[in-house]
């Protein structure tokens, strides 16, 4: 469906965050004289800024409720909309997202969507950087911070497009590439069961040319009954991987890479998996390993903000999930390491987590929010010593001060999302920062190495 077909068409565009009001931007730019109507169920939701005349907003869930019920052919759905939501259940009206408006459109770039439990973001970016060393024109978009809509598809030769679970889940989409970076549980309070969760992001593989996903995962995706014909695996000696901390395509050696942020362990995962893209590509991968050299991190992405008294800090507020925080602990290992953890509970198993925790013998966590009680909890009954409750970022940071030697490392990395006490993870990690650096005598840097 493009957006020529939604011509004087009752639109509701359901969600009043950054994608929705996108979603009305794009189509504006179309049909400038279409009427919109937004609706949020957040009765506080903040306003379009480009309002016409005719245009409605409706907070509040009766108000959604009706303006479904009159949406005459389509709902712009946002991504924090979920499709098990009871007014998606047994809809009548079509549905589409801000992604498939997009992709409908015609182009000529070439397209590559990466999704995964974790990695996606480094590798988006990763990957959009390499092609333009490579000399070619490249964008990251999409849910790595930037609407996919504010790029056009005639204007770089690949777009990348970073995609949440809850952007894959109803693609109806045509890509030229997808790649899975990992597979975890995650988000089940939107997808409501762990067998849809994996449904739902591989139903972007489904949608892709070429598929090319994390050995790791495949047996995951077995395990589900989900059929990927014609995959191309990274992470495995059958491809491009990693062995005795260089890159080899099979038995082939392409070569070491000489940047310390991606030599971690779990970045060399996304190294393969850029590179994997590049050799599908017909690209040179010797050449490409040198041009991820001056690649610097993503903020709240393993951050080091620099060190204080003698200890280390480090913002790694993107972290959602157990592992993500497991690796990010890994690139500490044998240091005295204060976790910070927890967050907006969605109720996935945080055993893997707390397993580490106690055989690796850290230091102390601190827990926020009601995912870090589960977690404080489950190490407490352990017999687990140093562990604690906060109430804020503030006295997180503060027992943190407290209870790390020097030599040692504070670590933010919340395996948890930020909703109930922050607008997003990047608010969280700026606290982090701020409540850091509150007292003097450390000079933030922005970069992440």
């Amino acid at each position: 469906m493009r957006v020529a077909d939604l011509k004087n068409k009752k639109i509701v565009i359901w969600g009043l965050g950054r994608e929705g009001k996108a979603a009305g931007e794009f189509i504006r730019k179309q049909l400038p004289m279409q009427k919109l109507v937004f609706v949020d169920e957040a009765p506080n939701a903040a306003m379009p800024d480009k309002l016409r005349a005719g245009d409605e907003v409706i907070r509040g869930s009766d108000g959604v409720k009706s303006a479904l019920h009159d949406a005459d052919i389509i709902i712009i759905k946002s991504p924090g909309v979920s499709l098990y939501h009871p007014l998606m259940m047994g809809r009548q009206t079509p549905v589409t997202s801000l992604l498939n408006l997009w992709f409908a459109e015609p182009r000529t770039a070439t397209t590559i969507c990466v999704t995964g439990t974790k990695g996606k973001s480094t590798t988006a970016s990763l990957l959009a950087h390499t092609l333009n060393a490579l000399g070619k024109k490249a964008v990251a978009v999409g849910n790595i911070g930037v609407p996919v809509t504010e790029v056009s598809g005639n204007d770089a030769d690949f777009i990348i497009i970073e995609t949440s679970s809850y952007q894959t889940a109803d693609f109806s989409g045509a890509c030229d590439i997808g790649i899975l970076t990992s597979l975890y549980p995650e988000h089940l309070d939107w997808h409501k069961s762990l067998a849809a969760y994996y449904r739902d992001k591989l139903n972007l593989l489904a949608h892709s040319r070429v598929k090319i996903i994390n050995a790791e995962a495949a047996e995951t995706i077995r395990q589900q009954n989900i059929a990927l014909d014609d995959t191309i695996s990274f992470n495995h000696p059958s491809g491009i991987h990693v062995k005795d901390g260089a890159i080899y395509d099979k038995a082939a050696r392409v070569g070491t890479l000489q940047n310390k942020h991606l030599s971690r362990q779990h970045n060399l995962v996304n190294v393969c998996a850029v590179l994997t893209v590049i050799h599908q590509l017909g690209l040179d991968m010797a050449a490409a390993l040198r041009g991820m050299e001056d690649f610097e991190g993503l903020p709240h992405r393993q951050q080091e903000l620099g060190e204080k008294n003698g200890v280390l800090f480090v913002d790694d507020s993107i972290s959602t999930t157990p592992q993500s925080a497991i690796a990010a602990m890994e690139a500490y290992n044998g240091k005295p390491i204060t976790l910070i953890a927890g967050g907006y509970d969605r109720g996935i198993d945080y055993s893997p987590l707390t397993d580490y925790v106690r055989q690796k013998n850290i230091h102390a966590v601190i827990c926020m929010g009601p995912s870090g009680q589960r977690i404080h909890d489950a190490l407490e009954k352990t017999g687990a010593g140093h562990i604690y409750m906060s109430t804020s970022m503030p006295e997180a940071v503060a027992l943190a001060k407290k209870y790390t030697p020097e030599g040692g490392v504070v670590l933010l990395s919340p395996a948890a999302p930020s909703y109930g006490m922050f607008k997003d993870f990047i608010e969280r990690g700026e606290k982090f920062a701020a409540c850091v650096n509150e007292t003097g005598g450390m000079d933030i840097d922005a970069k992440a190495i």
